[in-house]
């Protein structure tokens, strides 16, 4: 089951993630190796931990970790404030939020 706080990836994503093809990823997929969430029949959306196991699985140790919101920040202040660095994480937070029940 998929919560909120799940980072959701692209097949795309994931690929890079993993250093294989679209097409890997897709093929795993149909095979049952890799559990997927689809929100259509054209959006498909991979589980973080899930690609971890299968990097693990493959022998592979290292999936990298997210950085959390304020080490993306980082190099952005001075530019934006603490405070507007909040409020647009917030607003960012609640876009992913309606997204995930957005049918399209």
């Amino acid at each position: 089951m998929v919560r909120l706080e799940d980072e959701l990836l692209t097949v795309a994503e994931a690929a890079a993630l993993l250093k294989v093809t679209r097409h890997t990823i897709y093929r795993w997929i149909t095979e049952g190796r890799l559990p997927a969430v689809r929100y259509s029949r054209r959006v498909l959306r991979l589980r973080r931990e899930d690609l971890a196991e299968l990097a693990q699985e493959k022998g592979e140790t290292r999936v990298e970790q997210p950085e959390s919101w304020a080490e993306r920040l980082a190099p952005f202040m001075g530019i934006i404030t603490k405070e507007e660095g909040e409020l647009l994480r917030r607003i960012i937070m609640e876009d992913r939020r309606a997204s995930i029940y957005d049918p399209d």
